[in-house]
């Protein structure tokens, strides 16, 4: 099958176009020798032929040292295959600058059509495009379409069937200069873009409507779609993990057999649907913004901000969605065009305290210090921060000082979110975390579910309790966390940091089941099969129940009043134990330290393999079990300078000595491969 090649700058509407060709015959893989992602489909003809439509990466230059691997891989591909045709998509209210990546395209010899895109915007902004003028002056075909409607991708099609057969061969005797002038045409009459900018990049009120734009994104994504996690939640468990567990025992399976099937994999995808909800609304708000053409002013409206610690102002997003999700935060990094800035931004998205580590804090918070909680959650969400803050200028400073190329980005003109174009991309963009992250996901979470399950003693079903292997291991682990301030007979709370690796707020959960064990099933007791049609009627009841307390989300966007509410009102008979087995309500402070920089969760992890590679990703986990070991131990020791001021100062000194030669053995570790590994980064 014959391949057509689509290529143009960011923001041109290539996307939108190729989802208007090739509808849902796509499919995604990556490109040969890196794990840059491909995206092709297949383009049915009139003349009843079809063929394949490569969707290149969206860059401004073939030149390798402005954009990076997305300009490599683009010219790589222009340069060692052989396209029936290159489509060069232009932004018709960008086109006098878009033109500079013309000459490139034709000099490779390639056949070239000119799609001529947003002519709806064009109009609307008071802009005249001359395709004729186009034409006659390049020598090249050219197409004049409207992707988001539809409008001209008929005729685009039929010129496609012509140009296969018989095409031109283009001409480089022009000026693009000169070319510019002659078919860009403004009429003089104020933009409708203009007007918008003279608010959203006012000197002074740019950064308040960012700052309550981001804050609407992340208000309305991350509450909306928590209304629907309970829902999927039920279901998904009354399915995948009651009934399989129902159904294996009913066909007589051994107990290790229902703990891998139900519990592995049945609580795995239970796990992953509860992301589909928050994850989905990101994407959708995301995409909306990013359609309407202001998520590329937010950019530039923080970019100085972010200068600082070595960042463009694009890496901005994806860690304010980090304080909703951490799973869409490093997927949203690969909209970042340079290859550091995207490893770095993967590298702190961690450190921003997502939703789900808010109802450890919540939980832990209020039984140590209940008239404080709020200012204890907020200093966490500060240490987040400063944290990212302190890694990103590190990793500029001594990894990639030598490595920042220019930041380029072009702000498109504002049009209406076309809500084809917006579902589209989100479907698309949650496709791909369900079924390329999850496979990860659900690896991660069979292997901690099983052990969970597994007894001391070789039985099964023994999640939460002291018989498991889990809890035999946390046992054994606890000595290690005592410099941190966990009791020496506080191992529930080490368990917690296991089962924490599914889901930070699994923790909650565990310690309340831990330290208020339920009581024990006899054994023979028979399983009874799920009420699906309960369960269904529960999650739907759940919805609606959520729903109601939606409109109370703006006044709370990160629900620490309600979340303290329903901790404190269902789970206060954990309280005491807990009390009990943490030295102190510092003690507990140093824990919640500890949950917020150690290792993210599976989900978070499996995201992160994907776009940065596992090399990328061990650094980055070693490097927060190092910093939260070190940060939690050194502030349990700093409170007993007093009672004990010798072995405190010597802890203190010693691992922060320690500290220093582990980090400058992963700088050197990391400056040994990054330029093997930067070529392997995601879009």
């Amino acid at each position: 099958m014959k391949e057509i090649a689509l290529i143009g700058s960011p923001n041109c509407g290539k996307t939108t176009l190729f989802n208007r060709l090739t509808g849902t015959r796509q499919r995604t893989g990556n490109w040969p020798g890196v794990t840059v992602e491909r995206k092709d489909g297949r383009l049915p003809l009139p003349s009843g032929n079809s063929v394949q439509v490569v969707d290149l990466p969206g860059i401004y230059s073939l030149h390798d040292d402005i954009q990076g691997i997305e300009a490599r891989v683009a010219h790589t591909y222009v340069q060692s295959n052989s396209p029936a045709l290159v489509m060069v998509v232009l932004d018709a209210t960008r086109l006098a600058r878009q033109l500079s990546l013309l000459p490139d395209i034709i000099a490779t010899g390639k056949p070239v059509v000119l799609v001529v895109n947003m002519l709806d915007s064009a109009e609307a902004e008071g802009i005249h495009v001359d395709l004729d003028c186009l034409r006659r002056e390049t020598g090249l075909p050219v197409a004049g379409v409207v992707s988001s409607t539809g409008e001209g991708v008929d005729k685009l099609k039929t010129l496609i069937d012509e140009l296969l057969i018989s095409y031109p061969a283009g001409r480089l005797d022009f000026d693009i200069a000169e070319l510019g002038k002659k078919v860009y045409r403004e009429t003089g009459k104020q933009s409708r873009t203009e007007k918008i900018d003279r608010w959203l990049l006012h000197p002074i009120y740019a950064l308040p409507i960012f700052l309550f734009v981001m804050y609407m994104l992340f208000t309305i994504a991350v509450n909306l779609g928590a209304v629907f996690i309970d829902f999927f939640d039920i279901i998904l468990g009354s399915v995948f993990v009651d009934g399989t567990r129902w159904a294996t025992a009913a066909l007589g399976a051994p107990e290790w057999l229902q703990a891998v099937l139900a519990d592995g994999i049945g609580g795995g995808i239970q796990l992953v649907g509860t992301f589909i909800p928050v994850i989905g609304c990101l994407y959708l708000c995301m995409s909306a913004l990013e359609d309407s053409g202001y998520l590329s002013r937010a950019a530039f409206v923080i970019d100085r901000l972010m200068a600082k610690i070595g960042l463009p102002g694009q890496a901005f997003i994806p860690l304010i969605i980090g304080f909703g999700c951490n799973v869409p935060a490093v997927m949203a990094s690969r909209a970042l065009g340079q290859a550091s800035a995207r490893l770095t931004t993967i590298f702190i998205a961690p450190f921003m305290s997502c939703g789900a580590r808010l109802s450890v804090y919540v939980f832990v918070g209020t039984a140590f210090f209940p008239s404080q909680a709020q200012n204890a959650i907020f200093a966490l969400y500060l240490l987040g921060i400063g944290v990212a803050v302190l890694s990103a200028w590190i990793l500029r400073r001594k990894l990639f000082g030598g490595m920042v190329g220019a930041n380029i980005a072009e702000m498109p003109a504002y049009h209406r979110p076309l809500i084809r174009n917006v579902l589209t991309q989100t479907w698309h963009r949650l496709y791909s975390f369900i079924w390329r992250a999850g496979k990860r996901i659900l690896a991660v979470v069979l292997i901690l579910n099983v052990f969970s399950s597994m007894g001391t003693d070789g039985s099964w079903g023994n999640q939460d309790t002291e018989k498991s292997m889990l809890s035999a291991t946390g046992k054994v682990l606890t000595p290690m966390f005592t410099p941190m301030g966990v009791g020496e007979n506080n191992w529930p709370a080490t368990v917690g940091l296991f089962t924490g690796l599914f889901a930070k707020e699994v923790v909650v959960g565990t310690l309340d089941t831990l330290y208020t064990p339920p009581e024990v099933i006899a054994e023979g007791d028979k399983i009874e099969a799920p009420d699906v049609l309960a369960d269904t009627l529960s999650a739907f009841a759940a919805v609606w129940n959520n729903l109601t307390g939606l409109a109370g989300a703006l006044t709370d966007p990160l629900g620490i009043s309600s979340a303290q509410e329903d901790i404190a009102s269902e789970q206060p008979g954990s309280y005491q134990a807990m009390k009990n087995l943490f030295p102190s309500a510092w003690g507990a402070f140093c824990y919640l330290v500890f949950i917020l920089l150690y290792a993210p969760c599976v989900a978070t992890i499996g995201v992160m393999q994907k776009e940065a590679g596992q090399v990328w990703l061990g650094f980055s986990v070693v490097w927060s079990l190092l910093l939260s070991y070190w940060l939690a131990s050194n502030l349990w020791h700093l409170s007993l300078l007093v009672s004990a001021p010798l072995s405190a100062s010597l802890w203190i000194i010693g691992s922060s000595l320690v500290l220093y030669i582990c980090y400058r053995l992963i700088m050197a570790q990391m400056k040994r491969g990054i330029k093997d590994h930067i070529p392997a980064v995601n879009l």
